[in-house]
C-alpha cells in the first residue's frame, strides 16, 4: 500500500513543470525539506482562520509567534465545515494507493482552500492538481481559493489584499488525477520506500 498526499501530488506536478533535478522531488517526497519562514507563517495563518467565524472581522492578532495585521475590507465567507480529511483508494500498476488530503473548508458542493502569498498570480493555480484532487475526493462541484496577499517582516505579516479564485469540476477530471497518481506511485515505489507499507 502506497500512501500519497495531495501535497505530494502537487509537488510532483510542480516538479514536472520546473527545471529542478529529480533529487529535489525526492527530497520533498521524503519530507526532508525544512519549512521556510513563509511556510511557518502560512501555518499560523491557517490556524488563525480556523478560529474565526462567519461575520468576524479581522484584527491584529498574534499566533504561533507571528503577528498578523490586516488592511482588507472584503468579507470572507467561512465554510460550514472546516478541516475535513479524506482518504481515497486508487488502483495503480505499482500497487494500491491511498490518496489522502485535508481541505480547509467545505460547504455543500464547494471546497475552500486558504492561501497566503506575496503576489497574486491566478495562472499559478490554474494548472494545480490540488483543486482537481479535492473536488474528486469530496465529490464536490466547485473549488474556491481564498487568496490573501501579504508582505512579510521577520515576525509580522501585513495582509493587504484578498482575492477569490474559483474552479469547477469537469468531465475527465478524475482521470487526470488518477493519471498523476499512477505516475507518482511508480516513482515512490522505486525511490521513497517510507511511503510504502507492507
Amino acid at each position: 500500500m502506497i500512501r500519497l498526499s495531495v501535497t505530494d501530488l502537487e509537488s510532483y506536478r510542480y516538479w514536472k513543470d520546473s527545471d529542478d533535478d529529480f533529487d529535489v522531488l525526492l527530497t520533498r517526497l521524503r519530507g526532508e525539506e525544512p519549512p521556510g519562514q513563509n511556510m511557518l507563517a502560512s501555518r499560523a495563518f491557517h490556524k488563525l482562520l480556523e478560529t474565526t467565524k462567519e461575520g468576524d472581522e479581522f484584527f491584529a492578532t498574534t499566533i504561533d509567534g507571528y503577528r498578523f495585521d490586516f488592511a482588507i475590507d472584503d468579507a470572507v465567507a467561512r465554510p460550514v465545515c472546516c478541516e475535513l480529511k479524506a482518504e481515497v483508494p486508487i488502483a495503480t500498476p505499482s500497487g494500491p494507493v491511498t490518496l489522502v488530503g485535508k481541505v480547509d473548508g467545505l460547504t455543500g458542493l464547494v471546497v475552500n482552500d486558504y492561501k497566503l502569498t506575496e503576489r497574486f498570480e491566478a495562472e499559478r493555480y490554474t494548472d494545480s492538481l490540488q483543486w482537481r484532487a479535492y473536488l474528486m475526493m469530496f465529490s464536490a462541484r466547485y473549488f474556491v481559493y481564498d487568496v490573501f496577499v501579504c508582505r512579510y517582516d521577520p515576525d509580522r505579516v501585513y495582509v493587504n489584499d484578498y482575492h477569490r479564485l474559483s474552479f469547477c469540476a469537469y468531465p475527465g477530471m478524475a482521470e487526470d488525477v488518477t493519471r498523476a497518481v499512477v505516475e507518482l506511485a511508480a516513482i515512490v515505489a522505486q525511490h521513497v520506500p517510507q511511503k510504502v507499507a507492507a
